[in-house]
């Protein structure tokens, strides 16, 4: 790839039309906001510390993903092994809170309640990470992650199992197109009483239910 936009400074292929990353100018993105520390300096690849994260990131990903992957694999094997996917990929999700005397696992691992005690746990996810890296994302997601700030919020007030909180799939900010991917902001998230009826598409959180994950 070298061949460079004059508008957008776009790495292309030397033989794509030149109006294919920016309609030679037209488009505009905004400047990407730098990530907060200590994110910024594990992704600059220069510390020691970034140079372990960089290509273990996944392996940090999936310590503090807050959803299961959930997919219909069809599965092909023989010479040539194939890995399918047939329908929709989804996600599932448990409550924020595990059922009496289960496991803490995924978004519920946020509500443990002892900072030592949530480390371990996602420490035992993934012997390959870091417990200092850990110690410093576990920090970052709880001070500026909007949504678990919201469901810890959420968590305190409920006073009974039967409330749920909603994530709005119809909702997103005022003058965005309807196919962008934006992500969630608090008006999009509503508590609401058992019983409300919800879209198909809405993610719903309860406090505590049976064991098995939701989609």
């Amino acid at each position: 790839m070298t061949f460079i936009c004059q508008y957008c400074n776009a790495l292309k292929f030397p033989l794509e039309p030149s109006g294919l990353c920016c309609a030679n100018g037209k488009i505009k993105l905004p400047q990407l906001t730098t990530p907060p520390e200590p994110l910024n300096s594990l992704l600059l690849g220069h510390e020691p510390l970034s140079k372990h994260f960089l290509p273990n990131i996944q392996k940090y990903n999936s310590v503090f993903q807050m959803t299961a992957f959930g997919v219909n694999i069809i599965e092909e094997r023989g010479f040539n092994p194939t890995f399918k996917i047939q329908g929709q990929i989804h996600h599932r999700a448990g409550a924020l809170l595990p059922s009496v005397n289960g496991e803490y696992k995924y978004l519920q691992i946020y509500f443990l309640g002892n900072s030592e005690t949530e480390i371990n746990q996602r420490c035992g996810i993934n012997r390959a990470t870091r417990r200092e890296i850990i110690v410093q994302l576990q920090q970052l997601l709880h001070e500026h992650n909007l949504l678990i700030q919201l469901f810890k919020i959420a968590l305190e007030m409920k006073p009974t199992d039967d409330h749920k909180i909603v994530i709005r799939a119809d909702k997103r900010p005022a003058g965005e197109h309807e196919r962008r991917f934006n992500a969630p902001v608090l008006n999009e998230v509503a508590i609401v009483v058992v019983g409300e009826n919800m879209d198909s598409r809405d993610i719903v959180i309860q406090r505590r239910v049976g064991g098995n994950l939701q989609r």
